[in-house]
């Protein structure tokens, strides 16, 4: 079922997480440049597509017994609910440490758009990786489990 195509698609959206991440500041530092990553969120978008569509192809090929796609659904989704919660709490512990949302007066994002140089992290991390790998595996492997 794995496929190098789909392994390279993988490392390419870790590197696209990274840059994010790289390319993000810290709200501990203060800036005023604008938003570098905003040139990356391309990237980001083609290596997550590309990722969802071959990790489609695979699923959809695949062949495994009625109990067997039980199985990925009931796996793919504890991990959608465990990235959930991460990127719950990842958020929350984000926006504490920037002192509050947008519309707040003290926070250090007041009247920036949500995305911005320090909110990028929020929408493109390692658990929103996860949430969009494990709901399409979670969607075909139920379609998959229904048709066997």
């Amino acid at each position: 079922m794995l496929s190098r195509q789909l392994i390279i698609y993988f490392l390419l959206c870790v590197v696209a997480i990274l840059m994010v991440k790289e390319f993000s500041f810290s709200p501990e530092t203060f800036t005023g440049n604008g938003n570098p990553v905003i040139l990356i969120f391309p990237f980001v978008l083609l290596t997550f597509g590309l990722f969802g569509y071959e990790l489609f192809l695979r699923l959809k090929e695949a062949s495994f017994k009625k109990s067997a796609w039980r199985n990925v659904v009931i796996c793919s989704f504890i991990f959608f609910l465990a990235a959930s919660m991460l990127e719950f709490e990842y958020f929350n512990e984000l926006i504490q440490k920037l002192g509050g949302t947008p519309t707040n007066e003290e926070s250090r994002i007041y009247h920036f758009p949500w995305l911005n140089q320090y909110t990028n992290t929020i929408f493109v991390n390692f658990y929103t990786f996860l949430i969009y790998a494990s709901t399409l595996t979670l969607f075909i492997s139920f379609y998959q489990w229904l048709k066997n």
